[in-house]
């Protein structure tokens, strides 16, 4: 697509999240602007597949996330206690609603201080606000280094089990989990979490190892991470786990890998309030694919869904990228062809 393009008067971009509704052959895409260009807002789209290819990527709608109040999201000021900044969302055919994730805000400055608690969130296909999902312990933001990290809550979810599960997964460690992955570290640990969607009652959490930073960074900064960037349930035990590095002062070529975990047998550490205390057993991963195999410019890729079926009857894999609203990068789409 055309970077930073314009629809219904909106600015497009920070497309952080992508999930198929096969019935309306339509795409639901959130962007990540805490109503700084725009209001808050999710985009419904048509991706023509010609000859096995991505043909056109075209928007047909935008939808503006309401608060539980009814009105839009103010645009994001530092020292106050609202903000919107989308990361994931995906929609549930059963009840036809969506559900987002928003990052909040954790931000100390000498002048003021800004913290928004991070939320999980049901919300109609117009945008209005039906439920949250209570964040379990340890999963809040405090002015302690304890809790969400600034940037690092549920980067990735996705459905499972005829849409009565719900998986969510945490970009970076939490605080009390231990430090984030960095150069030569390949030990940190973050979280994916299970929901009973239909009491949004956490019922499981997983530890998931994070490969180390794969390239140093030559300028020190709070963005130099390698984190969960989205999952996709594949059945309703395994997943596919989408890890995406940058390196601050290296060029916009992001480090994009997915891997394969299975829930099954795995350590539930629920109760395990930090793994610094209690180190737990994590999650085995197996590499399914490498972005940088294809030899080619990988931008900030952080969303994935199940496409329609192709010609031959073969699932497709969709991929979008988060231009964060950049003037050098490239709003790229990807389509993989899922061969069992």
């Amino acid at each position: 697509m055309p970077l930073n393009g314009t629809f219904q008067n909106t600015l497009v971009g920070g497309l952080s999240g992508i999930d198929y509704d096969e019935q309306n052959d339509q795409y639901y895409m959130i962007s990540d602007d805490p109503s700084q260009f725009s209001p808050a807002r999710i985009y419904t789209a048509k991706i023509a597949i010609k000859e096995n290819k991505i043909d056109t990527v075209q928007l047909t709608g935008v939808t503006f996330i309401l608060q539980e109040d009814g009105t839009q999201y103010p645009k994001y000021q530092f020292g106050k206690n609202s903000k919107a900044d989308g990361e994931s969302v995906r929609y549930n055919p059963t009840k036809k609603t969506l559900v987002w994730s928003n990052e909040g805000e954790r931000l100390f400055r000498k002048t003021d201080t800004t913290i928004v608690q991070p939320a999980l969130t049901f919300i109609s296909t117009t945008g209005k606000y039906l439920d949250t999902v209570p964040l379990p312990a340890g999963f809040h933001i405090t002015k302690q280094n304890y809790g969400v990290r600034k940037n690092a809550f549920f980067e990735g979810l996705s459905y499972a089990d005829q849409y009565n599960t719900l998986y969510a997964s945490l970009e970076e460690p939490l605080y009390q989990d231990g430090q984030q992955s960095h150069f030569e570290f390949d030990g940190a640990l973050t979280r994916i979490l299970k929901f009973d969607v239909a009491n949004k009652k956490n019922v499981a959490q997983y530890a998931y190892n994070l490969d180390a930073l794969p390239i140093k960074p030559t300028v020190e900064s709070d963005w130099n991470l390698n984190g969960i960037s989205e999952i996709l349930a594949i059945n309703n035990h395994t997943l596919i786990v989408m890890e995406r590095a940058w390196a601050k002062g290296r060029d916009d070529h992001s480090f994009v890998k997915l891997y394969l975990v299975d829930l099954n047998g795995a350590e539930n550490v629920i109760n395990n309030s930090s793994f610094l205390k209690n180190p737990p057993k994590p999650l085995t991963k197996k590499l399914l694919f490498d972005f940088d195999s294809l030899n080619m410019h990988i931008d900030n890729i952080e969303g994935i869904t199940f496409g329609p079926r192709l010609a031959n009857g073969h699932e497709s894999l969709v991929f979008c990228v988060d231009n964060n609203f950049g003037k050098t990068q490239i709003q790229q789409f990807f389509l993989f062809e899922v061969v069992k």
